[in-house]
C-alpha cells in the first residue's frame, strides 16, 4: 500500500510571488512613514539650531528607492540632489558671538568715551571709520544665543536622531509583514 501527496508548485510559486509583492509594498510604506518622522523631526529642529534662513537649506524630502540588488531603502535626503549645503550647515559654535547695533540712547555716551580716550569701550567695535577718523555704525559684541558646538547638523538631526527614530519603529516593520500576510490570506 502507498500513499501519495502532491502539491502544485506553479501556485506556491504564484502565492510566494504575491506574498513578496504585498511584503515589499507594506515594508516600502512603511520606510516611507519611519524615514518621514526622521525627516519632521529634522526639519522641526533645523532652524531652531541656525540663524540663517536663505531658505536654501534645511529643504528635506523623503523618497523610496530600490537599491542595488534585493534592497529596498527610504532615503531623507536635501531637497535637490545638486544641492549640497544641507550637508555641511553647522550649529554656531561655543565660542560664538553676534555683534547688536549699538542703540540710539547708547550711542552719545559711547562717542563721548571716543573722544575723551581716543578708543571705543570694551565691547564695542564699529563697521568702519569715516573719513574724518570718527567709527560709524557701532555695534556691540554679544555672546550668541544660538551658541552650541558647532557640530554639522545633517549628522546630528537627520543621522543620529533619525536612527533613534529607525529603532524605536523596527516593530512596525515586522507588523506590515504580518498585514502583508493577512492581506494575502484575506484575498
Amino acid at each position: 500500500m502507498s500513499a501519495s501527496v502532491s502539491v502544485d508548485t506553479n501556485k506556491i510559486d504564484r502565492v510566494l510571488g504575491e506574498l513578496l509583492a504585498l511584503s515589499v509594498a507594506e515594508v516600502g510604506r512603511t520606510l516611507v512613514d519611519i524615514a518621514d518622522d526622521a525627516e519632521a523631526n529634522a526639519a522641526d529642529k533645523w532652524y531652531t539650531q541656525v540663524r540663517k534662513r536663505t531658505g536654501k537649506t534645511g529643504k528635506l524630502k523623503t523618497e523610496l528607492r530600490r537599491g542595488t540588488g534585493d534592497k529596498l531603502e527610504a532615503v531623507v535626503s536635501s531637497a535637490t540632489e545638486t544641492d549640497k549645503r544641507t550637508y555641511l550647515v553647522h550649529r554656531p559654535g561655543p565660542l560664538s558671538m553676534r555683534k547688536k547695533k549699538v542703540l540710539a540712547s547708547e550711542y552719545a555716551e559711547i562717542m563721548s568715551y571716543f573722544r575723551q580716550n581716543g578708543r571705543l569701550p570694551e565691547g564695542i567695535v564699529a563697521r568702519r571709520i569715516d573719513e574724518t577718523g570718527q567709527p560709524v555704525q557701532l555695534s556691540r559684541e554679544v555672546r550668541n544665543p544660538l551658541a552650541a558646538d558647532g557640530k554639522n547638523l545633517w549628522n546630528e538631526l537627520a543621522r543620529k536622531e533619525g536612527t533613534k527614530i529607525i529603532l524605536a519603529r523596527a516593530d512596525d516593520l515586522d507588523a506590515a509583514m504580518q498585514r502583508a500576510a493577512n492581506r494575502l490570506r484575506q484575498g
